[in-house]
């Protein structure tokens, strides 16, 4: 059976730039439509923590896609990390849910079937703080760049043979 993938794009609507997970989504959804990928399911979440677990469970890897807050920001640079790596993105590590790696774990417990790999991927913002719905410049054209990437990266590992 092929493996089968969600990409979870996270943020909030509302403020500018934490946006960006979400607008990945909205892209890679447009993409996947003009050239569909088998096994590719897309979603969002407004928050993260413990939320995440029911998004993933049953799917083989997980692609989670957040805005990420620097004090040296270069808006629109993406980074990307393991589940264990992961810094910055208020809906991954923040202190009023549990971290992503911690709520992985609980899934695991608790008799899920959560994803063997779990890749983040985070877009540096310039402003997650302001009531606006537009992402900023630098934001809006890495938010294009990674969905096209996600679209072709991923119809290459699906169409691959094992």
């Amino acid at each position: 059976m092929a493996p089968r993938v969600v990409v979870v794009g996270l943020g909030n609507p509302l403020l500018g730039d934490d946006a960006a997970g979400l607008a990945v989504a909205d892209e890679l959804e447009r993409l996947l439509a003009v050239q569909p990928v088998p096994g590719v399911t897309v979603t969002r979440s407004y928050r993260g923590g413990l939320e995440l677990l029911n998004l993933v469970d049953g799917f083989d890897h997980a692609v989670l896609v957040d805005a990420m807050v620097r004090e040296d920001a270069v808006p629109g640079r993406v980074h990307e990390f393991d589940a264990r790596g992961i810094a910055g993105s208020a809906r991954l590590v923040g202190s009023h849910e549990v971290d992503l790696t911690t709520a992985l774990e609980v899934g695991r417990r608790a008799g899920l079937a959560m994803p063997d790999e779990v890749r983040v991927v985070g877009i540096e913002a310039a402003d997650v703080l302001s009531f606006r719905e537009q992402l900023s410049p630098a934001v809006a054209e890495a938010v294009r760049e990674l969905a096209r990437r996600l679209h072709t990266e991923l119809a290459a590992q699906l169409a691959a043979p094992g």
